[in-house]
């Protein structure tokens, strides 16, 4: 009897062991059926802001020869600068150098002079009120001879409420493509238990470069400068887990 009892003993737990197992595994299996997706919202914006960078560079005889040529025009610009409006918080210097300059003669490095460099960095505010104002200036900044413009950027001073609609529109493609998904495959889809967001930038470079002979062809030019701005794509990314029944 004593036998009898213990073998059925033994398979009850054997039994609820299996059991257990079973529901376990199952819970497991129900918690693993995810699926992972992504979406991308763009907002398209209007820039209000342009940037650019004006560099300076003279040689003298001497440091301070070439140093007093380039602080020469240094001043022009930024009377010009101030004149059109733009304050003092708005113009950065961003680099000043000085270096010996030479050049080969006869396989013989000769010393021409001192060369002397600095650059300026300008943000011009109200472009969408006032579209010429950035033209104006280049036009007036061309007046100043042997001049270097760099790469004119756009970007909006206030981009809060376009990225927030950017994520939005980012979060409703990934639920579309999420239940989409979950349909083809015969199931419902979940609640999303993870949600990762991805950096994104809203840079744009202008149409053309202010290079130097730019500078030289606006100075005698009858015509005014026109620069386009163009429009700034905001753009949020998002990747999502979601439960799948």
């Amino acid at each position: 009897m004593n036998i009898r009892t213990s073998i059925i003993s033994l398979l009850l737990i054997v039994s609820i062991g299996l059991l257990t197992t079973s529901c376990v595994n199952t819970g497991i299996l129900e918690r693993s059926r995810t699926i992972s997706v992504s979406g991308t919202g763009t907002v398209v914006v209007v820039p209000d802001l342009a940037s650019f960078s004006i560099s300076v560079s003279e040689l003298g005889e001497t440091t301070r020869e070439a140093q007093a040529k380039a602080n020469a025009k240094i001043g022009q610009l930024r009377e010009i600068i101030r004149l059109a409006g733009i304050e003092d918080k708005d113009l950065t210097t961003t680099s000043i150098g000085f270096w010996p300059e030479y050049k080969w003669v006869e396989n013989e490095q000769i010393l021409v002079g001192q060369r002397a460099n600095q650059s300026l960095h300008v943000i011009v505010r109200g472009i969408v009120e006032n579209p010429a104002i950035l033209g104006q200036l280049i036009d007036s900044i061309g007046t100043v001879g042997s001049i270097s413009v760099s790469s004119i950027s756009f970007s909006k001073e206030d981009t809060t409420e376009a990225y927030t609609a950017s994520r939005l529109l980012a979060m409703e493609k990934a639920v579309q493509k999420a239940q989409e998904y979950a349909k083809g495959g015969g199931m419902k889809l979940g609640r999303p238990i993870s949600i990762q967001d991805y950096a994104t930038s809203d840079y744009q470079s202008a149409p053309r470069n202010m290079a130097k002979a730019d500078m030289m062809y606006v100075a005698e030019s009858s015509y005014n400068t026109d620069i386009p701005t163009g429009e700034l794509s905001i753009i949020s990314t998002v990747s999502v887990v979601f439960e799948i029944h």
